[in-house]
């Protein structure tokens, strides 16, 4: 959990910053980098336990989890990573649209990270 509670590099913060200033003009939910218990990153832990956690968050335009899975394997431990999306509005199929390149960068930066330190 250490790199994604850590201080993300600024060219995320950077990202994020723009993000939240371009969606509060329509209502969207601020995404803020947080490190505590009831956190990974700006995503709230909906479920968790010592094999997978389970974030996400609820917003009028969609919903999202996003699903990290631990499993022992020969030689270490494998590790997965899913992104579930429920669009509810046109505007959440645009949305998803607009930021899925960013989000896989991310995603590969953050496991890139994770696995380093691990």
């Amino acid at each position: 959990r250490l790199a994604f509670g850590a201080k993300p590099p600024g060219w995320m913060q950077s990202l994020m910053k723009v993000r939240n200033a371009l969606t509060s003009l329509i209502g969207l939910k601020a995404a803020e980098h947080s490190v505590d218990r009831e956190t990974v990153g700006a995503f709230p832990i909906i479920s968790e336990n010592v094999e997978s956690v389970v974030l996400g968050l609820d917003d009028w335009h969609l919903d999202f989890r996003i699903v990290v899975e631990t499993q022992a394997h020969v030689g270490g431990t494998r590790v997965r990573v899913a992104t579930l999306v429920n669009r509810k509005h046109w505007f959440g199929y645009i949305y998803i649209f607009l930021i899925t390149p960013f989000h896989r960068l991310i995603a590969k930066r953050l496991m890139g990270s994770f696995l380093k330190e691990g």
